[in-house]
């Protein structure tokens, strides 16, 4: 059962694991920093058979809120996997803890942020890589048919070999920076689309790099079922406004185009 519609406007206890979606053999949660900061890091949780797989599970200060929320669902040695979408700090600075509660976990990411991660403090040869491919190929399958996460490139949003991670069973997209926001006044999930555009438009002008880059990720999407957008910093974006955010994206000046004339506050209003 998907439980974000519930989540909306809801009660929740942060100081806990969130649960998002569970069908009975298949659970995620959301384990992310709980902190007043426009700038807010999100740590989601993905168990399915046979493997339990923490994405962006942050930074270095952020480890000991993550490592407790995820204890309160498995003992923390047990997470066999880390998808790190990139390698900025906020995403990744926390793996090399991670790497010590369990040495055999397997870090899941692309080739270009591969060479950058182990600068964060831990032995490259000494970890298990599994690569992210540029074809959308690759895909982290669980136990059983029907479970996995499959991989899809997203160049240049904002890293040149960044990538998103889309739950097949749920149809959550995890999508790293994409279609992040800043926000003033954090919520688990969107409930104003209007404001929360506003607030996805504060981050990507920045950060993404052109239209003709998230106009190629959001027709990417479009084949897929998507039952909710779960990005890195900002709120969780439910069933409903999906189609808002991939127009969003589809339309979006940002980056190198504002170099061409265009005033980012005109955007902004």
């Amino acid at each position: 059962m998907n439980y974000i519609e519930n989540l909306k406007n809801g009660n929740i206890n942060l100081n806990e694991p969130v649960l998002l979606f569970d069908d009975g053999e298949e659970q995620i949660y959301w384990v992310g920093s709980s902190e007043n900061f426009i700038f807010r890091c999100n740590a989601y949780l993905v168990r399915m058979p046979g493997v339990n797989v923490l994405i962006d599970p942050g930074g270095i200060q952020h480890f000991d809120q993550v490592r407790k929320r995820v204890s309160e669902v498995i003992n923390p040695s047990e997470v066999t996997h880390i998808v790190s979408h990139h390698q900025d700090p906020d995403v990744a600075g926390s793996i090399p803890l991670w790497l010590k509660e369990n040495p055999e976990l397997t870090v899941v990411t692309t080739p270009r942020t591969k060479v950058l991660l182990p600068y964060y403090g831990f032995d490259r040869n000494g970890v298990k890589w599994l690569d992210v491919s540029t074809m959308d190929d690759t895909i982290l399958k669980g136990n059983k048919k029907g479970f996995g996460i499959q991989f899809l490139s997203a160049p240049f949003l904002h890293f040149p070999d960044a990538f998103a991670s889309y739950d097949i069973r749920s149809g959550f997209l995890f999508s790293g920076d994409i279609f992040a926001a800043i926000q003033q006044e954090w919520e688990l999930v969107v409930t104003d689309w209007e404001r929360h555009k506003i607030e996805m438009m504060y981050f990507h002008i920045y950060y993404m790099a052109s239209n003709k880059a998230t106009r190629y990720f959001a027709n990417k999407l479009r084949p897929y079922r998507i039952e909710a957008i779960i990005p890195q910093h900002g709120s969780i974006i439910p069933k409903e406004f999906v189609p808002n955010a991939i127009e969003f994206l589809e339309e979006l000046k940002c980056g190198i185009d504002l170099l061409e004339g265009t005033n980012y506050l005109d955007i902004l209003d």
